[in-house]
């Protein structure tokens, strides 16, 4: 359910440790200055802009995980592949550690926010590409455990 306030984020942010709440309450505020509404399921609060997702954010005892809506090939120190979040329309995945961070991340939730309002992110993975990255995972995990 779309919450028009946020108490159930609010109570998602507040049960992380003092630093993640910390960074992860900057970003959320973020979201919503720039159109966003949030809601919070089990284990992240999901933003999305008139029914399309822009973003997950995920607390973490060291860090926020944000899967957002950019493309695969976007380039920046705190991206990652989020293939293991499984989200479709958003293969990337911020990684906020600090404060120091929180510029750059500002301006990456500003460019998924406006992906998503102008209907530019055309991202859309498919069943089968998680299947087929499931698959190559569990290969490489058998690769290493051979390689022991």
């Amino acid at each position: 359910m779309k919450l028009a306030d946020d108490s159930d984020a609010q109570i998602y942010l507040r049960d992380a440790n003092k630093k993640v709440s910390a960074l992860a309450t900057n970003l959320h505020k973020l979201f919503l200055k720039h159109g966003c509404v949030s809601y919070v399921k089990t284990i992240y609060i999901g933003y999305d802009i008139d029914g399309a997702m822009v973003a997950a954010l995920y607390c973490h005892e060291n860090r926020v995980e944000i899967a957002i809506a950019l493309e695969e090939n976007h380039r920046s120190k705190l991206l990652i592949d989020a293939t293991h979040l499984t989200w479709r329309t958003m293969p990337v995945a911020l990684v906020i550690q600090s404060k120091d961070d929180l510029s750059e991340a500002a301006e990456l939730i500003i460019e998924a926010t406006g992906r998503v309002k102008t209907g530019q992110n055309t991202v859309n993975r498919s069943s089968e590409f998680f299947a087929e990255a499931k698959k190559n995972k569990r290969l490489a995990e058998e690769g290493q455990r051979q390689k022991r």
